[in-house]
């Protein structure tokens, strides 16, 4: 059996570096890339070069300073958090590699069904919250997603 490699996208930021280190802890083989998702010449290419059995997906556009620069970067935006992450996605699809996406909180609120301290959301939850174009973005994609069986 074929040992887990790992092959973390997004590898400069802050979430994929906490997994580097956890998997690591763990004596797992960690690789980690900045290629852009929407490149798919570019994201076959390190795909077939390091052949992981598992692609976590921490990458996107979160904007700078905060996620309201997305509201006037919007073609930006759709680039990297719907285009990039669907093309990531069936770009591991077809190499029957698995892909798990760490997107974001930022598509949920606070409701009457989940009420600050009670039952929180899980992942196949609808999203709920409209508030921003960075979570609009956000929320159309894990409906898209969810056809694929390898996510």
């Amino acid at each position: 059996m074929t040992a887990n490699r790992f092959l973390i996208w997004g590898g400069k930021g802050w979430v994929a570096g906490h997994l580097e280190n956890i998997l690591k802890s763990q004596g797992k083989e960690v690789y980690m890339t900045t290629v852009r998702m929407q490149d798919r010449e570019a994201v076959t290419a390190e795909l077939a070069k390091v052949q992981p059995t598992h692609v976590l997906n921490c990458a996107g556009c979160t904007g700078r300073p905060n996620v309201d620069w997305c509201e006037d970067h919007k073609e930006e935006t759709m680039r990297s958090n719907v285009i990039g992450t669907l093309n990531l996605t069936d770009c591991c699809s077809l190499a029957g590699i698995h892909c798990t996406v760490f997107a974001t909180g930022c598509i949920y609120h606070y409701d009457e069904t989940h009420p600050i301290g009670g039952p929180g959301y899980t992942e196949t939850d609808p999203a709920n919250f409209k508030g921003s174009f960075y979570s609009e973005t956000k929320g159309h994609v894990e409906e898209v997603m969810k056809y694929y069986p390898i996510v």
